[in-house]
């Protein structure tokens, strides 16, 4: 480069460094973190990510609405009293 310069040849100096600006630059791979694979697509339009949460199945008690049921305060269940409760645990 220096020799370039001694001779002349201003111009091979000036452009120097201008190749590292020519070459193209590429853009990044596509890299999904949840199915971990390269170039299908990106974590943010993943499909396993897309998928609708479950929704918890509908009751399937099919009694009267009126009538009430027994419940007990001690295991948090339906079924029996707190009166009837088997559970010898105290809290």
């Amino acid at each position: 480069m220096s020799e370039a310069a001694l001779n002349g040849d201003e111009e091979e100096v000036i452009n120097y460094d201008s190749e590292e600006d020519n070459q193209v630059k590429r853009k990044p791979r596509l890299f999904c973190d949840i199915c971990d694979c390269f170039d299908l697509h990106d974590t943010e339009d993943c499909p396993t990510q897309a998928q609708a949460p479950e929704e918890p199945p509908h009751s399937t008690y099919h009694g009267s609405r009126k009538e009430e049921r027994p419940y007990c305060t001690i295991c948090e269940m339906f079924g029996h009293w707190t009166a009837n409760c088997n559970d010898d645990e105290t809290f």
